[in-house]
């Protein structure tokens, strides 16, 4: 049983570097609150984060994965998620015509803290609820083996995953402060937001050839 849980530890630290190495808001988010706020600012959204994922684990291990793979949840989803990444996308380019004063204040969701910055970002991701009801789910079902000690120790290295990951971020991005001003930092806000707009308009995509699926049919 020991080595059991062992490796489903290790599975589920791994596995979770999958959805943690895909950029997307939480890592924007990240970036931009590290660099004003420090090394601190990356693992408590990290917390945020977990805050939001606990709930959506416990629902998974009940069932709830087959009716979050509905095609008209998807489409919710897709559509949902498409214009919230459009308007983080939009709000981080505003952004880049503050960067050279060092006293500006943050906008968008980071005005809420990192905490709630966290997990607005993780709840705005129609990736993290895909990645979720697919690779998310399997695993909880390996883990349900192993009883409510399993779905801990899952659940404990999927985090541990989450929280070294963008704790390496906001540590590199707090150290490195002084290297990250003007034209770099500027490139920096405005690749992250052409990564939002770009999964926007995948998951429009996703969510329209659901939709037409289902004329389809």
């Amino acid at each position: 049983m020991v080595l059991e849980l062992a490796a489903l530890a290790f599975a589920s630290f791994v596995v979770a570097l999958s959805g943690a190495l895909m950029p997307g808001p939480v890592l924007a988010v990240t970036l931009a609150g590290s660099r004003r706020h420090g090394f601190w600012f990356g693992p408590r959204v990290v917390l945020g984060h977990a805050l939001v994922e606990l709930p959506l684990v416990l629902l998974l291990y009940w069932g709830l994965g087959e009716a979050l793979k509905s095609s008209w949840i998807v489409i919710v989803i897709g559509c949902v998620g498409a214009v919230a990444m459009a308007v983080m996308a939009v709000g981080m380019l505003c952004q880049t015509r503050r960067v050279d004063d060092p006293d500006a204040h943050q906008g968008g969701v980071l005005r809420l803290g990192a905490v709630p910055s966290g997990a607005v970002t993780s709840l705005l991701n129609p990736y993290w609820y895909l990645w979720w009801v697919t690779i998310g789910a399997v695993m909880v079902a390996s883990a349900q083996t192993a009883g409510w000690l399993g779905l801990v120790v899952f659940f404990a290295g999927h985090i541990s995953g989450d929280l070294g990951w963008y704790s390496a971020v906001s540590f590199s991005v707090s150290r490195g402060r002084r290297y990250l001003q003007g034209r770099l930092y500027k490139g920096l806000l405005i690749g992250c937001a052409l990564i939002l707009l770009a999964m926007a308009a995948l998951f429009a995509k996703l969510a329209a050839e659901k939709v037409l699926a289902i004329e389809a049919g």
